[in-house]
């Protein structure tokens, strides 16, 4: 009869390793099952469900293949052909870099909880929440198709858990002072047309990227929003415009008449630079069409706009100008903020901005409702 290391008798089939592990074993009709668990009356328990399940046929024996090649396999035949292509490539860039090193070279079988756990407990040093939820997404999605085919018996992401972030989401949208002097200095900006389009439909940086000269329905002055610019490491082409990120996101905007004339006056500009520059002119194959690109035709990176908007606050700043930082995006709730204040409706905002549900546009932007509480308590004096 096996002991533990402090020397008390162990149950038939248990013993404890050197590393402190209990490991159960049992044989049925010549076949050897192997369990381990730190805790003995779990192993205990899980080889009696696990002897159940072999005599009574409910066992499907786990498989030798790797966390590396089941990856790829899950990835080629079960999503390649029903998710966007820039979430294939985003799939394959995650695993990559943060599940490869850990887990790729192990049998997809011997991944217990406990190791996932572990893996999201060190990424939450380093990443996002967002980051650790697509890692979960990805492992969760493998151990999952993998239980439907029988290879192995349970998904060890199932009751994993990820720390949640104390702070809550913040917004930074600009003043209406503010917004009229970055506008006002942004004028000999190349990206000028990129800002103001931005101001005047609340677009996402990426839907601006990608959007082309034939989303803009002049005569009927109507932006069509139809997809989002992707960068994709390590890719010949380095740029795709993939679907938007949901259905809601692909919209309808009407176009004001400030953010006409930008349209307008940025395609006459446009076309000027491409004669002038002739040959010089190199757009990415397949995105000659774009409305907004850099100075060669190629496309405007997201790095490109964040250092020009800085340079544009600075000068703002050094002029005596009080303004904090902004990003691209801060546009987006600036063109929201605005909006809500004049008195549009959540729901119709909701619908510009591209929001799958008016849940998130209350959520992101209640800031700036609760100055109309008295005014619509008002409407209800008269009934009294």
């Amino acid at each position: 009869m096996s002991v533990d290391i402090k020397g008390k008798p162990l149950p038939k089939g248990i013993r404890q390793r050197k590393d402190g592990r209990y490991e159960g074993r049992f044989t049925y009709k010549g076949q050897d099952y192997t369990l381990y668990n730190t805790n003995l009356k779990i192993l205990q328990s899980e080889m009696a469900d696990k002897r159940y399940e072999v005599e009574h046929g409910l066992y499907a024996k786990e498989t030798n293949v790797t966390v590396d090649t089941w990856f790829h396999t899950w990835l080629q035949e079960y999503k390649k052909n029903t998710v966007k292509y820039g979430t294939y490539k985003l799939y394959q860039d995650e695993y990559r870099s943060h599940i490869k090193e850990v887990f790729g070279k192990r049998k997809l079988k011997d991944i217990r909880g406990e190791h996932v756990q572990k893996l999201f407990n060190d990424m939450a040093e380093k990443y996002s929440r967002t980051t650790i939820n697509l890692t979960k997404v990805i492992l969760n999605g493998m151990y999952r198709q993998a239980v439907k085919n029988g290879m192995v018996l349970r998904n060890p992401v199932a009751n994993t858990s990820i720390k949640k972030e104390k702070r809550k989401r913040q917004i930074s949208a600009m003043s209406l002072e503010e917004q009229k002097l970055f506008l006002r200095y942004s004028k000999n900006s190349p990206y000028y047309g990129v800002y103001a389009v931005a101001l005047g439909t609340g677009m996402r940086p990426g839907e601006l990227q990608a959007l082309q000269w034939n989303d803009i329905d002049f005569e009927n002055k109507v932006i069509h929003v139809k997809g989002t610019l992707k960068y994709i490491p390590r890719a010949t082409e380095k740029y795709i415009i993939d679907e938007p990120k949901t259905t809601s996101g692909r919209r309808d905007i009407p176009i004001l008449d400030y953010v006409m004339e930008t349209l307008k006056i940025h395609r006459k500009e446009q076309l000027r630079m491409r004669m002038l520059l002739g040959d010089k002119w190199k757009p990415q194959a397949g995105l000659e069409n774009l409305v907004f690109t850099g100075r060669f035709g190629r496309c405007i990176t997201g790095t490109a706009l964040h250092t020009d908007m800085k340079k544009i606050i600075q000068e703002i700043r050094e002029d005596g100008h009080e303004m904090k930082i902004y990003h691209p995006h801060s546009l987006r709730h600036t063109f929201a903020t605005r909006g809500l204040e004049q008195g549009i409706p959540p729901k119709v905002m909701q619908e510009i901005l591209g929001h799958t549900s008016i849940t998130m546009t209350l959520d992101i932007y209640s800031h700036v409702l609760p100055d109309k509480k008295a005014e619509e308590m008002d409407k209800l004096a008269t009934l009294f």
